[in-house]
């Protein structure tokens, strides 16, 4: 038996004592405002009897019927208590009614009346705060329900004994009209009751949470708008569900890893929630032509890639160049038009757009088989060292490697440059060198150049990754 269970248990005890006392004194006394009572804690029984089992009941966990759970039973048990609240308060209308207007049989009201009434203030006291508590813990609807009963049965029981000590002192018809006090709190309870019940019921949405998601979301970078944010509760749990605008340009990757990110904060600031994201593309204004070429070549499924983008500025307007990669058992005739294709849909992007040149080639290119030629490395050694002057930025170069290949030489190198340097300087510098080097030697088919700063020779003991440090501009 759970905490809950143990709470549920112990109102269903206190609400046996308190029926029973009040039922006997009542009878003996003749006081409405005794019976009103005692027949209200028997509602108060009945309703802790359904928590109870209304409790055990939402504890089970989902299953195919009922995949969301099944929480909503102590909805469904705090609703009928609402009919028992009604009923009982209808009945107490009609007798406190008939004694005023045909008057009110003998009362016997004395101390046993009050003692019965002080015992329970005392017991729905501690049976409310226990409630509450656990209630407030264990987000319980129905625990909750039972809580603000018999927190307000405090006040009914207060009016009784008022009504007891008034008739002791010869108001005999406050009797009744204390019956009726006892009948407006169970009304006003009642209805409280009825609204809540109704409105978890019909998934209403709980006040200030619709707002907490928004913020919740949109504390996370990369996230840009929130949009149809729906909550529901049932029983503990909260449900959340929205839609989320991301960047249209980022990896299927990178916008899970930010509806994650956002999933997390929620249940941080809301406990017990179930939450779930759906991210929509949404295209930025600041978005760059690159970005939105390689957006519009990502809608077209038979295109793999597209690299080596580059844009210039001529007379006629701009001129857009960029690789296509393609399956290369498609038919040339097949590949020009999905070039065209791409191609229409880029000049579409900006009317300054005079020409786009597209180079087609296939995608998965077989690897190249070469070994390593030490004597064609030492050439390239020596045509470094003349290049040394024209390139004063270029503070060192390491861990040369050439390699022969059926299709000629491919060069790698690390070259070095002050640690301050724009990467697009250092990559201006590289482009020309390469071209020079290709000048140099007709055979080379690749040049492969490495951008590090000048410091990390220093911080590794001026050693590359292999320890060598073969030919140098400086």
């Amino acid at each position: 038996m759970n905490v809950k269970e143990r709470v549920a248990l112990f109102s269903v005890i206190a609400a046996v004592l308190l029926t029973t006392t009040k039922l006997t004194v009542g009878a003996y006394t003749n006081s409405l405002g005794i019976i009103s009572e005692a027949l209200h804690s028997g509602i108060d029984l009945i309703a802790a009897v359904m928590t109870l089992f209304a409790v055990r009941a939402a504890a089970r966990p989902p299953d195919e019927d009922y995949m969301y759970g099944h929480e909503k039973v102590e909805s469904l048990s705090s609703l009928g208590e609402v009919v028992l609240l009604f009923i009982t308060a209808a009945w107490i209308v009609y007798e406190a009614v008939n004694r005023l207007v045909f008057g009110a049989p003998h009362l016997n009201l004395g101390w046993s009346a009050l003692a019965v009434m002080l015992l329970s203030v005392i017991v729905d006291f501690t049976r409310s705060r226990a409630l509450l508590r656990t209630a407030k813990k264990y987000k319980s609807q129905a625990l909750e329900a039972d809580g603000i009963h018999f927190s307000t049965d405090l006040i009914s029981s207060v009016v009784v004994i008022i009504g007891i000590l008034l008739t002791m002192g010869g108001m005999n018809d406050f009797d009744s009209y204390a019956a009726l006090g006892v009948a407006a709190v169970t009304v006003f309870i009642g209805y409280r009751l009825f609204k809540k019940s109704v409105r978890t019921l019909l998934d209403g949405a709980p006040t200030g949470i619709s707002a907490k998601v928004t913020e919740e979301i949109l504390a996370v970078a990369g996230i840009h708008r929130v949009e149809r944010v729906r909550v529901r509760e049932s029983g503990p749990r909260t449900f959340i569900e929205a839609t989320v605008r991301i960047d249209q340009f980022i990896t299927l990757e990178q916008g899970h890893r930010l509806t994650d990110i956002a999933e997390d904060r929620i249940k941080a600031a809301i406990p017990s929630s179930d939450v779930i994201l759906h991210a929509e593309p949404i295209c930025l204004e600041d978005a760059t032509l690159e970005d939105r070429i390689r957006a519009e070549a990502s809608t077209m499924a038979e295109i793999k890639s597209v690299h080596n983008i580059a844009f210039t500025e001529g007379n006629s307007g701009r001129v857009v160049e960029l690789h296509i990669e393609l399956d290369g058992d498609l038919t040339v005739m097949a590949a020009d038009e999905l070039a065209r294709k791409l191609e229409d849909k880029i000049r579409a992007l900006d009317p300054c757009i005079h020409l786009v040149a597209s180079h087609i080639e296939p995608v998965g290119c077989p690897a190249c088989q070469g070994e390593a030629s030490e004597i064609k490395q030492e050439i390239v050694e020596k045509t470094l060292s003349k290049l040394a002057s024209q390139f004063p930025e270029v503070l060192a170069c390491r861990d040369l490697h050439v390699h022969d290949t059926k299709n000629g030489l491919r060069v790698f190198l690390c070259c070095q440059f002050d640690p301050q340097m724009s990467v697009a300087r250092a990559h201006e510098l590289v482009h020309i060198l390469e071209g020079h080097i290709r000048s140099q030697h007709e055979e080379i088919e690749n040049v492969n150049i490495r951008l590090e700063p000048c410091c990390s020779i220093i911080s590794k003991g001026e050693q590359g990754p292999s320890g060598d440090h073969k030919g140098t501009l400086s």
